[in-house]
């Protein structure tokens, strides 16, 4: 049954978060920092939990994606947009969906890898599901990357971690996702 909730909350977040779209520009829309690695698509590959149970032990669970047959591939714009795709619903038909996105910066390392920063995922169900989480404001991810000539197989890499402990019974949980750049 845990597994069968994690997963849904996995899907929730990866997916279901990013229905609110917002597909017109206009001089407010938030835009992203300079910082242009992540424009393109990306693939979730994998998704990982680590838990800190009451007790104080500490465990990680998680699952491949897509060779499991769960697909949902994020597309980053130069101009804020996201465009999500997946078939993350019941019936397993592609649905896609656009939001917008942020990203600040903080820190990168000499090939240019993100070190330290946040993405933003912006939208009123993204709004709705943060506050679930315990976040204020917009869906806010904490962002690393790793170039592919530094990744052991040889693709560039985006790790996307949330806190999600509000939404469970453990004393810490860290919600982790992996995407390969396409």
């Amino acid at each position: 049954m845990r597994k069968y909730l994690a997963y849904s909350l996995l899907l929730a977040v990866l997916f279901g978060n990013s229905g609110a779209g917002c597909g017109s520009k206009n001089s407010d829309d938030p835009q992203p920092d300079k910082f242009q690695s992540l424009i393109g698509k990306w693939e979730a590959i994998r998704f990982n939990y680590e838990f800190t149970e009451q007790n104080g032990t500490i465990k990680n669970t998680g699952t491949e994606l897509k060779s499991k047959g769960t697909i949902i591939i994020w597309e980053f714009f130069s101009d804020g947009r996201l465009k999500v795709t997946g078939n993350t619903n019941n019936n397993g038909a592609i649905e896609s969906r656009e939001v917008r996105w942020s990203l600040n910066v903080k820190k990168v390392d000499v090939n240019g890898d993100i070190n330290d920063g946040t993405l933003t995922i912006i939208g009123d169900q993204e709004r709705q599901f943060a506050q679930t989480l315990g976040q204020a404001g917009d869906l806010t991810y904490d962002i690393g990357t790793i170039a592919k000539s530094a990744a052991p197989d040889g693709k560039t890499k985006m790790y996307l971690l949330v806190d999600v402990t509000k939404v469970g019974p453990y004393k810490k949980n860290t919600l982790t996702y992996i995407y390969d750049k396409q």
